[in-house]
């Protein structure tokens, strides 16, 4: 057998030569002076040379254990040079399958089912809070306290609600890593519930009591116009605050009093027709002098290619004053408050704000039927703004008809 001194002292020579350790495990010594270890084996009548590796990158305790290794796998019949390949072809896969690549797959498959705003909201998180962090790593490798140290980051920004929509996207990139084998257990799983909401009411919404100051504020804002119209138009309508900064004109038909969005903009992927009154009208013709050249009612300042984001409305009434009291999303409460006690129909209201139907022969039969209903209570909700703006007193309110 071999010391370590032999080996360390082995000298090139003009020919390559062979110092035996045993076992057939020898050190090839090449005339340029490279010293190798191999390992000969016979394995189904076949003479076979196994490379470990090079001296003294593999020291000599070192390049026995790999040796008896891989007299083991001879033993069992498995030629160490073949297990090798398919250990690197392993490892190569394993490394090409990265997080960004699954979860590029799964955005992919599940993004054409969702609204636009939330498919762009996903990709942000992907983009900025996510991938950064764990995109470049193969997806078998990452262990559940690097994925909660992802989360956790995103929480200490104070972005609770954010953090756990995390969890949940690289959850679902991992159920897809699972059911395509690359990967084994679904590592965001022991983080459920490690994150908790802030409690904060998102949706603040004015009664008829706030209101008319609210208005009357708005009516002297000396922010933007546009957005200024924007508020305006939110509670003439009710639409999400999304749905409304995302509009284009092609969406609309002035004639006919006609604001039409593409499911592929709505929360539930359906088309929403949305009738308007005579002030909303007024509005939009104000705003087609401002905005009307490009594609978007909305577009962000400075672009013509992107909406105004809906954290301009939010920025809007906390300047009002309003930050406290209300938000943009509670433009739709107001308008159901008031409207339900105006005497409206639930099924009316409900279509107006576009909430969901379970029942889906009912939900088509309410779509066509309920537009002329809509189309009076948008224009007696428009009325009702005016007067309270003015001043007047509409308590109690009379029962629509």
């Amino acid at each position: 057998m071999l010391t370590s001194t032999e080996v360390a002292k082995a000298k090139k020579d003009a020919k390559a030569y062979k110092l035996a350790d045993g076992g057939g495990l020898y050190l090839e010594v090449t005339p340029s002076g490279g010293k190798h270890w191999r390992y000969r084996f016979r394995l189904n009548g076949k003479e076979t040379i196994f490379t470990l590796d090079e001296y003294p990158a593999l020291s000599l305790a070192e390049a026995r254990e790999r040796h008896r290794a891989a007299r083991k796998l001879v033993k069992a019949g498995i030629n160490p040079t073949q297990q090798r390949k398919a250990e690197y072809a392993t490892k190569r896969y394993e490394a090409a399958n990265t997080f960004a690549l699954v979860a590029q797959e799964w955005y992919a498959a599940k993004s054409g089912s969702w609204s636009s705003g939330y498919a762009a909201h996903v990709k942000v998180i992907l983009d900025k809070d996510i991938n950064p962090y764990i995109g470049s790593l193969p997806i078998k490798n990452i262990k559940t306290p690097t994925v909660y140290d992802v989360v956790r980051r995103i929480e200490k920004r104070q972005a609770p609600t954010r953090a756990i929509l995390a969890r949940q996207i690289i959850g679902s990139v991992f159920k897809l890593a699972i059911l395509t084998h690359r990967a084994e257990f679904n590592v965001a799983d022991p983080i459920k519930g490690e994150i908790a909401r802030r409690v904060v009411e998102h949706r603040k919404h004015l009664d008829h009591e706030a209101l008319p100051d609210f208005l009357r504020k708005l009516e002297d804002y000396t922010g933007h116009r546009t957005t200024a119209i924007a508020l305006k138009l939110l509670l003439l309508t009710a639409v999400r605050p999304g749905e409304l900064c995302g509009a284009a004109w092609s969406e609309f038909n002035l004639e006919r009093a006609e604001w039409q969005i593409p499911g592929a903009r709505m929360k539930m992927r359906k088309v929403h027709l949305v009738p308007l009154s005579s002030q909303a009208i007024a509005l939009l013709g104000e705003l087609k002098e401002l905005t009307g050249s490009g594609k978007h009612l909305f577009p962000a300042q400075g672009t013509k290619s992107q909406t105004m984001p809906v954290a301009t409305l939010r920025n809007a009434i906390v300047k009002l004053g309003y930050g406290d009291k209300f938000s943009p999303h509670g433009a739709r409460g107001t308008f159901s408050t008031m409207c339900n006690e105006m005497g409206f129909r639930p099924d009316v209201i409900e279509s107006q704000l576009a909430h969901a139907e379970k029942n889906a022969v009912r939900a088509a039969y309410n779509q066509a039927q309920y537009m002329p209903e809509r189309l009076q209570m948008i224009q007696q909700w428009a009325d009702t703004i005016d007067a309270l703006r003015e001043g007047a007193q509409i308590i109690p309110f009379a029962r629509a008809a």
